[in-house]
């Protein structure tokens, strides 16, 4: 369980690298170093990678959180470990999804890592 969190946080870690790597590409890099006092908006495929480290950013205090009460309680985690390895799973998925899948894939990644939350959930009530 505790893996899953570490392998999120890896996960969240390149994205962003990748993510900065790509941005620099568009605006060019004096806006990049700059204060960004002018915000930009970043398109295709680079704004794709940055909206999903940006959806994976707004997911995970909730993944961490649910983590957090379970192991809390104490309990066995067997489900949290479940879920917390299928909310990392996904979220793998999602990426090259958002970036280049059919259109769909995005959102079937998003609700699986949606039900991997709520899977770590029910450790609190199984």
């Amino acid at each position: 369980m505790v893996w899953a969190l570490v392998a999120t946080l890896v996960l969240a870690m390149i994205q962003i690298g990748l993510q900065s790597i790509l941005v620099l590409r568009q605006p060019g890099p004096e806006w990049v170093l700059s204060a960004r006092d002018e915000p930009r908006e970043i398109v295709g495929l680079s704004g794709r990678f940055v909206r999903a480290h940006r959806n994976l950013l707004e997911i995970f205090p909730q993944f961490a959180a649910a983590l957090f009460v379970v192991h809390a309680a104490g309990l066995n985690a067997q489900l949290a470990t479940y879920g917390a390895w299928g909310f990392f799973v996904a979220r793998c998925v999602y990426v090259p999804a958002y970036a280049f899948g059919p259109t769909g894939l995005r959102s079937i990644c998003w609700q699986v890592g949606q039900i991997g939350i709520l899977v770590i959930l029910a450790d609190l009530f199984f």
